[in-house]
């Protein structure tokens, strides 16, 4: 085992440098490989910290052997921490080995004091960024920990929702937009006896209370004009699972009534059909319409309501839980880094400070949006850290107005850094691509999606 990985082509040049930088870094060990696919083996054998290497690993291909081992250590070990070392002058190919996941560059000759307090410091942040993600991996390994935070507000939550799972009982959610009712029904599912069978989720498409009852229900072939096949309907696919009905308010009447007969008596009937047809479901039910509201309007049955209140769930708004926000923050960057490749790894004081005070109506999905925002122009920019700059633009108080919403603002920002980017290439996707750290066909991906939208 070792701890940090030198990778150049010129076995005397490595081995001097081993020897110069070996004592300087102790007791972090070292290793190295003059050849690309050397060094991969190594990574995935041994996982080092740090990996140095020099950009140009083969004569042909000059600086994009070098290039192509960074994206793969990258992709092999997000964790560790690499180091690339460039000819004299070369501030281009440094900029770019930033902008696919190095954490630094140094121009050629190399002092090696220099290159080893840069090693040491690397290795740490590398140690500190493991350990992070395993202590994460512990937390979610427990399905409540999906709920990010350590106020007192999400933890009450999270216990709540551990007893709730260990009963059969209908539930009610209730909760402002944006608060996470549906990954709250999730967990009740994940953390109860039932986590083996489905989660269907359902949301009523406002086109009335037929095609509620068919969706939910089923109906039989020639039922009604339109039936051309029999359809089994929601309900039985989450027999013996959970059925979670989102935006209950926006139920018609007659269907919360077909709704309440499924939780008394466990059956459902298809539309056409003379039977019913026994099932074994638990009913999860939200709204983000104040309850007295939805009763006194009627939005919401009161049989119905009476039958689901054995277990009402308070899901309370982020500004009740402002604390939370840089939790929150860590985890939206982490996932980005997953799933988009996206090179942002926290936030400046002056920018979490700014997240920290604000209201946020539209709640942690909300926030999720502005974070998102402000890491693509971070990664712009060739930054690691979101600084308070990249907020500027994305002032919260766009979304009071109802101009963008969540999908909408993280599109829109997506679309212009990336029309940015080709304007700036001539037109070239591919230079734009990789200025931007994307491989070429998640560009287009993101075009097509804002010119179908």
């Amino acid at each position: 085992m070792f701890d940090v990985l030198l990778v150049d082509d010129d076995g005397e040049l490595l081995q001097s440098l081993v020897r110069a930088i070996s004592p300087r870094i102790m007791p972090l060990r070292l290793s190295g490989s003059t050849t690309a696919h050397g060094a991969e083996e190594l990574v995935v054998r041994h996982l080092p910290r740090v990996v140095v290497l020099d950009l140009c690993l083969d004569e042909k291909r000059g600086a994009e052997s070098g290039f192509e081992l960074l994206a793969q250590c990258r992709a092999l070990d997000p964790s560790s921490r690499i180091i690339v070392l460039t000819g004299h002058g070369s501030l281009d190919h440094g900029v770019r080995a930033l902008t696919l996941g190095a954490a630094s560059f140094i121009e050629k000759p190399v002092e090696p004091e220099h290159l080893a307090a840069v090693i040491r410091d690397a290795a740490t942040q590398a140690e500190l960024r493991r350990e992070y993600e395993r202590l994460s991996r512990d937390r979610v390994s427990a399905p409540t920990y999906g709920l990010i935070g350590e106020s007192s507000a999400i933890t009450a939550l999270r216990d709540r929702i551990s007893f709730i799972a260990t009963t059969p009982q209908p539930v009610l959610i209730l909760g402002e937009t944006g608060t996470g009712k549906g990954l709250c029904a999730r967990l009740i599912h994940e953390c109860s006896s039932r986590r083996e069978n489905k989660f269907v989720h359902y949301q009523p498409n406002y086109g009335g209370g037929d095609l509620a009852q068919s969706e939910l229900f089923g109906h039989l072939k020639g039922a009604f004009t339109g039936a051309t096949e029999t359809r089994a309907g929601l309900a039985l696919e989450a027999d013996q699972g959970t059925l979670f009905v989102d935006e209950l308010d926006e139920m018609p009447a007659e269907v919360q009534v077909r709704l309440l007969d499924l939780i008394q008596e466990q059956r459902v009937r298809a539309i056409g059909s003379d039977s019913y047809k026994k099932i074994q479901c638990r009913i999860i039910a939200a709204t983000n319409r104040p309850l007295d509201e939805a009763l006194s309007s009627n939005k919401i049955r009161r049989d119905l309501y009476h039958r689901l209140a054995h277990n009402v769930i308070h899901i309370p708004p982020l500004r009740d839980r402002l604390e939370d926000v840089p939790l929150l923050c860590r985890a939206f960057l982490r996932e980005m880094r997953t799933r988009e490749l996206v090179q942002v790894f926290e936030l400046e004081p002056a920018a979490l400070s700014r997240l920290a005070s604000e209201s946020w109506p539209g709640n942690v999905r909300q926030l999720q949006a502005t974070v998102e925002n402000a890491a693509y122009h971070a990664h712009y920019h060739h930054r690691s850290v979101i600084a308070l700059e990249d907020l500027a633009e994305l002032t919260p108080r766009g979304y009071v107005r109802g101009e963008l919403s969540f999908h909408s603002q993280v599109e829109t920002f997506k679309r212009r850094l990336i029309e940015d980017a080709v304007r700036q290439s001539n037109g070239s996707q591919i230079q734009a691509a990789r200025s931007l750290g994307l491989d070429r066909g998640t560009l287009r991906r993101i075009l097509s999606r804002s010119l179908t939208s």
